[in-house]
């Protein structure tokens, strides 16, 4: 200010609030944008399972920066399996929390597409240590709830 005083819209925070306000900060999960993609081919849908949990997915992972969730979907779906999809049909936005093997939770929003099958070698990765076309109408039981929730989405998109 011209008159020499400046003040503050708030007020100073005790040490003792700002200790309480940095472990809340470290309590909350970190929140991540994912995309995964349910590939189709005829009446077959890939599924992965996951390294960390041993459970069945659709491929796909994190974001990047700048990534869309459609880019992210595509990009996973390349270096997990070495796979490409044509035009991709939105399935549905799920929020989630996982907690990692290491503690860490994450809140997660995952976007999760359809596509069908457009071509490629699929290849092993470290992400997940086996894929397999499961038939659309036998899906496997040994999934997440999140994984759950896409299942009922893409049943009732192709039905």
């Amino acid at each position: 200010m011209e008159d020499g005083h400046s003040f503050s819209a708030l007020p100073p925070i005790s040490p003792g609030a700002r200790l309480i306000r940095r472990r809340w900060r470290g309590l909350r999960p970190k929140r991540r944008v994912g995309a995964g993609v349910a590939v189709i081919w005829g009446e077959e849908v890939l599924l992965v399972r996951r390294g960390d949990n041993a459970l069945w997915d659709v491929p796909g992972g994190g974001a990047d920066a700048g990534e869309t969730p459609e880019q992210t979907a595509r990009r996973e779906l390349r270096e997990e399996k070495g796979l490409s999809v044509g035009p991709v049909r939105a399935l549905c936005v799920f929020p989630h929390r996982y907690t990692y093997q290491d503690g860490n939770v994450v809140a997660w929003e995952t976007h999760v597409f359809a596509a069908e099958f457009a071509g490629g070698h699929q290849r092993a990765s470290v992400a997940s240590d086996e894929a397999r076309w499961w038939p659309l109408s036998a899906l496997p039981d040994d999934v997440s709830e999140a994984t759950r929730a896409y299942f009922a989405a893409l049943t009732t998109v192709r039905a």
